[in-house]
């Protein structure tokens, strides 16, 4: 989960905020915990709210910066629910007309672009 700050959209004290390197659709974000949880069962309630605090806020500046059209918030807990990376995350897939799409791998152009729009507040 060590990824740049300089390519944090966000940060505090318990949460950090990226891009998913391979997004299901443009602005596909991760809201992270600094501490480190197997998956959301295990998390404190406080840390827990500010969590999905955080991924309400992101959620919202999908709709105002990206234009998406509705947003999938959410986290999976465990290999059979697809969880791939066991330490607590969630999921902010803003969603547009298709009800579906593919991933895709980043691209630094658009890693760029997305970082200019998103950013919010100091890392």
């Amino acid at each position: 989960m060590g990824r740049n700050r300089e390519k944090h959209l966000y940060g505090d004290e318990k949460c950090y905020v990226v891009l998913d390197i391979n997004p299901v659709t443009e602005g596909h974000m991760l809201v992270i915990t600094k501490s480190h949880y197997d998956n959301m069962l295990g998390v404190p309630k406080e840390e827990l709210s500010s969590l999905f605090s955080i991924a309400q806020d992101f959620a919202k500046l999908a709709i105002e910066k990206l234009g998406a059209k509705g947003v999938n918030v959410g986290t999976n807990i465990g290999k059979s629910a697809g969880q791939e990376i066991m330490h607590v995350h969630v999921h902010v897939i803003p969603r547009y007309t298709s009800r579906y799409s593919k991933r895709h791998n980043l691209t630094a152009d658009e890693e760029a672009r997305l970082l200019k729009l998103l950013k919010k507040g100091s890392v």
